[in-house]
């Protein structure tokens, strides 16, 4: 529902038609203009309500452009579940470049770039963004753990920055190709040093 059919809603909108006006709104203004030139009284005028009901739900626009932007992007970065999380790990990091390779990348180097000076926008997108999607890929690698894909004696912390760090460095400094191919030579390389047995392996003469 787009923000004119809320506006023709009778009486009082309901609160979940606005917020999704609301969020359609912010969305596209970002595409159109950026996070950087994003502004709370935009995207009350293009939603059609008025910048207290924005405030009521989100303190600053940071927070409400993160909303909008893993609205849009958050089925496209969905961790698939199957018998091996190795492969579903796989599978979402190739999802992840397909997705940095367009829109959702320019944004998320905007956010990166805008939060070194900015701590409001920093916090919006490590809250919003990044600790969620590393939250659940943690979760994945759990999994593998349990499964004896992984060993047990790894960081899940380093397990993360380990596979999705070269895909944030190719993002952003575009040096690079940033394209399949890549994203499976990051994976098997991190997992294979993962594989059950390969510590012992590493520490023998």
């Amino acid at each position: 529902m787009g923000p004119a059919a809320a506006k023709r809603l009778p009486g009082r909108p309901r609160s979940d038609a606005v917020r999704a006006a609301v969020l359609e709104a912010a969305g596209r203004l970002l595409e159109e203009a950026g996070f950087a030139r994003l502004t709370m009284e935009g995207i009350a005028a293009r939603a059609g309500v008025g910048k207290a009901t924005l405030y009521r739900w989100w303190p600053s626009k940071g927070a409400v452009a993160m909303e909008a932007f893993l609205a849009a992007v958050s089925p496209r970065l969905a961790f698939p579940r199957t018998d091996s999380a190795v492969a579903d790990i796989t599978t979402q990091m190739l999802r992840l470049a397909a997705a940095y390779r367009s829109l959702p990348g320019r944004l998320v180097c905007e956010c990166i770039a805008l939060g070194q000076a900015d701590p409001e926008v920093r916090q919006a997108f490590l809250d919003g963004y990044m600790t969620p999607r590393r939250e659940a890929a943690k979760e994945v690698l759990r999994r593998g753990v349990a499964a004896g894909e992984i060993r047990a004696d790894v960081e899940l912390d380093i397990m993360v920055d380990a596979l999705y760090g070269p895909l944030f460095h190719r993002m952003l400094l575009g040096h690079l190709p940033l394209d399949d191919t890549f994203v499976r030579d990051v994976a098997g390389l991190v997992f294979a040093g993962l594989a059950p047995g390969r510590a012992d392996a590493a520490e023998r003469p």
